[in-house]
C-alpha cells in the first residue's frame, strides 16, 4: 500500500497557472484535476475555457474529469466530441477519471474496452458512488488496468466518516467526498485504514477548496496549500 498523494480538483479561470509549480515544488504528491464537459466549457466556472487550458505546463501532472454527455458518452465507446473539443491538449492528461453515475446497462462495454486500449498511457478511473462498482469490475474482468475513486457523498462531518476498504483487484483506490482543509487531518485516519488492503490510494478534493470572492465562488490554492500542511502533519505525527 502506498500513497499517491492529493489531487485538487476543478480547478478554474482565477488560477494563476505558474503558481501550480510553485505548490508543486513544494509538495510533490499534488495533482491537479481540469474539469472537461464540451457542452459546459467555459460557461460555468469550474469548466475553464480551452484557451486557458492551453497555457498548463505539460510537465506538471494533470487529470481530466469527465462529466455529464462526455461521462455517459466515453462509457459508451464514444470520444469524437471529446477529440474534437480537446485533442490538442489531451497529451496533457496522464489520467481520465469519468464521473457518471450510470450503471452497466448504460455501458457499450466492447466499445468501452476499445477506449481504454486506445488510452493505454493513461490512467482510467471510475468514479464510484452505489452501482457503477460494477462498470469498473466488468472492464477489469475483460483485462484492463484501471482505478477507481469511491465517493461519500454527502456534508463534511465532525468526526471520522467510515470509507470502503481498498479493493487490491484494481490498480489504485481513492477517497472523496466533503473532504477539504478543515477536516482532512481528522479524516485521514480512517481513510489509511480503509486503504490497508489497497495496491495504492489517494485522496480527492473539489468544492471544500473554494472561495467566496465577491459574492462567487472561486477555487482556492491558499486551501490547497492549507490542506497539504494538514497531510504533512498528520504523517508527520503518524506512528505505525
Amino acid at each position: 500500500m502506498s500513497f499517491l498523494g492529493v489531487t485538487f480538483s476543478g480547478i478554474d479561470e482565477n488560477v494563476d497557472v505558474t503558481r501550480l509549480r510553485e505548490i508543486r515544488s513544494h509538495y510533490f504528491t499534488v495533482e491537479w484535476g481540469v474539469w472537461l464537459s464540451t457542452e459546459r466549457q467555459g460557461l460555468e466556472p469550474r469548466f475553464p475555457k480551452i484557451d486557458w487550458i492551453r497555457k498548463l505546463d505539460p510537465e506538471l501532472p494533470f487529470s481530466a474529469h469527465l462529466w455529464g454527455k462526455d461521462a455517459s458518452g466515453f462509457l459508451r465507446g464514444e470520444d469524437v466530441a471529446l477529440l474534437d473539443q480537446y485533442g490538442e491538449t489531451w497529451p496533457l492528461f496522464r489520467r481520465l477519471q469519468i464521473n457518471s453515475d450510470n450503471g452497466i446497462a448504460s455501458v457499450d462495454l466492447p466499445r468501452l474496452m476499445d477506449l481504454i486500449e486506445k488510452y493505454k498511457g493513461k490512467q482510467i478511473t471510475f468514479r464510484i458512488r452505489e452501482r457503477n462498482l460494477e462498470i469498473a469490475d466488468a472492464a477489469l474482468v475483460k483485462g484492463a488496468s484501471c482505478s477507481v475513486l469511491f465517493d461519500q457523498v454527502g456534508p463534511p462531518e465532525a468526526g471520522q466518516k467510515k470509507w470502503p476498504k481498498g479493493l487490491k483487484r484494481f490498480s489504485a483506490c481513492g477517497y472523496t467526498g466533503g473532504l477539504g482543509p478543515d477536516n482532512i487531518y481528522k479524516q485521514l485516519s480512517s481513510i489509511l485504514s480503509a486503504a490497508q488492503t489497497a495496491e495504492q490510494w489517494w485522496v480527492e478534493m473539489d468544492s471544500c477548496l473554494l472561495s467566496a470572492d465577491s459574492g462567487t465562488e472561486i477555487f482556492s490554492l491558499e486551501s490547497c496549500r492549507r490542506v497539504i500542511r494538514e497531510v504533512d502533519a498528520y504523517f508527520l505525527d503518524y506512528t505505525i
